[in-house]
């Protein structure tokens, strides 16, 4: 029979806390866990969850796990801002034109950067959870949810976690749901910002040749295109250098 996390969360801290603190008085609840029978590993969960509710360990972790949610929901909507932020920045307000390369760089430097850091933590362990925005979500979540074995709450999770083979994949879920989140956002507020005003596109250099550039474009814009996106000929992109004027469409293009 398989049993709830939140039934193995509770059994990990419990004996943790008996470990550091010395066994706790459980004649009463040993004797319901017996007369409920099943096996001992039902039985064992069954004294738990009994200790853990006369403890008052069960409505610490509900507190614990309902600070963890806020916390998480404030680093995604500080992803959302992000990602906002992101695309208006690479844009920016249509005065000038828009220069692609530092615009890629813009929209693309922090999700690669967040997607390298999760496959460096194979390699290097980085703090408890080994991503450093999963290390940010837990402290942050130990300095807002104090209390009695709040310090436990988190030391059963990484324990139990790393038991199983879970915290680096926990924590790059968090890390891939953070930088998806804003990435996404980028998406549709660049959507938003290209439906409502006229951009110019061009790339910008003073060393590199047009062949480069065709060579980027290419390369980024393989993906996509097995989408449905069409990419910009050769001619068109040796051309946005910024000496001629495109028409529309291939300003659309980009």
């Amino acid at each position: 029979m398989a049993y709830p996390f939140h039934d193995h969360w509770l059994t990990e801290t419990l004996r943790l806390r008996e470990s550091l603190w010395g066994p706790l008085d459980d004649t009463a609840e040993v004797s319901r866990a017996r007369a409920q029978g099943g096996t001992l590993e039902a039985r064992l969960f069954t004294r738990s969850r009994l200790l853990a509710q006369r403890e008052g360990l069960a409505a610490n972790l509900q507190r614990w796990q309902h600070v963890a949610k806020l916390v998480l929901l404030l680093f995604s909507v500080l992803a959302v801002m992000t990602g906002g932020a992101l695309a208006a920045g690479a844009l920016g307000d249509g005065s000038r034109p828009v220069n692609l390369t530092l615009a890629v760089a813009a929209l693309l430097g922090l999700n690669t950067l967040a997607f390298a850091s999760w496959l460096l933590s194979f390699v290097v362990q980085s703090g408890a959870t080994g991503s450093l925005l999963g290390n940010a979500w837990l402290r942050l979540t130990r300095r807002l949810a104090r209390g009695p074995d709040a310090a436990l709450l988190p030391r059963a999770l990484l324990e139990l976690s790393a038991r199983n083979r879970l915290t680096r994949w926990g924590a790059g879920a968090l890390s891939h749901w953070l930088w998806s989140l804003a990435l996404l956002t980028a998406f549709l507020a660049l959507l938003a910002l290209l439906a409502a005003r006229r951009y110019v596109f061009q790339w910008e250099t003073t060393v590199l040749s047009p062949d480069t550039f065709v060579t980027l474009a290419h390369a980024l814009g393989w993906l996509p295109s097995l989408l449905g996106f069409p990419l910009p000929p050769a001619e068109t992109i040796r051309a946005s250098g910024g000496q001629i004027t495109l028409p529309d469409a291939a300003q659309a293009l980009w």
